[in-house]
């Protein structure tokens, strides 16, 4: 039971560490720009609010599409496949059976040697769609599915940085804000690093890395554009 739960989450992971990540690293980093820039309160959690809905929509409709997309392109493929091995089948039975009427093969014996041949093709059939369902996860499962787990999983990770500013003052909110995510995401790279099997430390200090840098960069502008177009408030 467990084991069919997982199997089934598995099928949606990018769409719950893409969603979550993206979210946490580029709500992070606007938030910090705005806050640099403007200084007001109000404006630095309606922009954060604000980003995080439309972009949350905006990466669900995205997901939606792609997943929807690869889908219809596995489907597509899958059915060539299936044409090409019938086709196939019957050229090869006419072949065959050309063969075995110049054998003198009674009607009897070809029609039994024809049956175990499109028993042996029925199989291969069912071979190849079963190795190529093992590619379904990758067109994200259900498209619908993939589109709401994406665009909630990106409000969820929005909240992360944005909370601070609702709790305490700006001066003191930038830090917690960018400490807050900045731990999120270090967990949220050990876990992934759990799942593919990877380097624990290495994929949570790469997390935290990019989520700084996105940080610095919107400081960096905030503090660039508030003092070019006077935009403190």
């Amino acid at each position: 039971m467990k084991g069919g739960i997982f199997k089934k989450s598995a099928v949606y992971i990018r769409e719950i560490v893409f969603g979550f990540e993206d979210s946490l690293v580029s709500t992070l980093g606007a938030i910090t720009g705005i806050a640099a820039g403007t200084g007001s309160g109000p404006v630095i959690i309606l922009s954060g609010v604000v980003l995080v809905v439309v972009e949350a929509i905006s990466m669900s409709s995205g997901s939606y599409l792609s997943s929807k997309s690869a889908k219809e392109v596995f489907d597509a493929r899958q059915g060539q496949d299936h044409a090409r091995i019938l086709q196939e089948r019957l050229n090869d039975e006419e072949s065959m059976l050309d063969v075995l009427k110049k054998k003198k093969f009674s009607d009897k014996q070809i029609a039994q040697v024809l049956e175990a041949f499109g028993r042996e093709r029925k199989l291969w059939m069912k071979e190849v769609s079963r190795c190529e369902h093992r590619l379904l996860p990758a067109t994200g499962g259900s498209p619908i599915v993939s589109g709401i787990i994406m665009g909630l999983f990106y409000i969820v990770g929005g909240m992360f940085p944005l909370m601070p500013y609702l709790l305490f003052p700006i001066e003191v909110a930038i830090y917690y804000s960018v400490i807050i995510t900045g731990v999120v995401l270090f967990i949220l790279g050990i876990v992934k690093a759990k799942i593919v099997s990877g380097h624990w430390l290495k994929s949570g200090m790469e997390m935290t890395t990019v989520a700084l840098t996105a940080t610095l960069l919107g400081f960096i502008i905030g503090r660039v554009l508030s003092s070019v177009f006077d935009l403190s408030l």
